[in-house]
């Protein structure tokens, strides 16, 4: 084990470097050849910490309402589709993932607005859904086994 930093809830600031992180990434996979990327928002990593409020405890901007919690992962996407042309973007989302802890109060209703913003936005090239493997238990607590078959019901809902 080595020691690490102490994780911090980002400042406003340092979101817009962030931002421009993902659209370099996405310019610098086309130009050595990818056909395309997908932005990962799923999966407890850092667009997932800002979608979910089981995750963001945010005041600012970024958190609070569900357009707020929406608002950082939009940017990223948008930053990405003006880089490398929205058809060649894709977006990951877990919407009952409970993986390093993401939790959601609603997941149907986050991820209704989330998918529905995608598509104002890009529309993307696709969609990526994810679900938990197995029912059981994760980080000690009880899991339910649930399927990614209600993010069809985001998608309907969302176009």
């Amino acid at each position: 084990m080595v020691d690490y930093e102490a994780p911090r809830a980002l400042d406003t600031d340092e979101l817009p470097r962030i931002v421009e992180q993902f659209r370099q990434a996405a310019r610098n996979a086309i130009d050595v050849g990818f056909d395309g990327v997908e932005i990962h928002g799923a999966n407890g990593y850092l667009l997932n910490q800002f979608l979910c409020d089981g995750m963001n405890t945010r005041t600012d901007a970024y958190g609070g309402s569900l357009e707020n919690r929406c608002r950082f992962p939009l940017e990223v996407f948008q930053a990405v589709c003006d880089e490398i042309g929205a058809d060649r973007v894709g977006y990951r989302l877990s919407p009952f993932g409970g993986f390093l802890d993401a939790s959601d109060s609603d997941p149907i209703a986050t991820h209704t607005m989330m998918i529905s913003k995608l598509l104002e936005a890009g529309p993307p090239a696709y969609v990526h859904c994810v679900e938990p493997r197995c029912a059981g238990t994760a980080h000690g607590r009880r899991r339910r086994p649930r399927a990614a078959c209600p993010s069809r019901e985001c998608l309907v809902n969302a176009s």
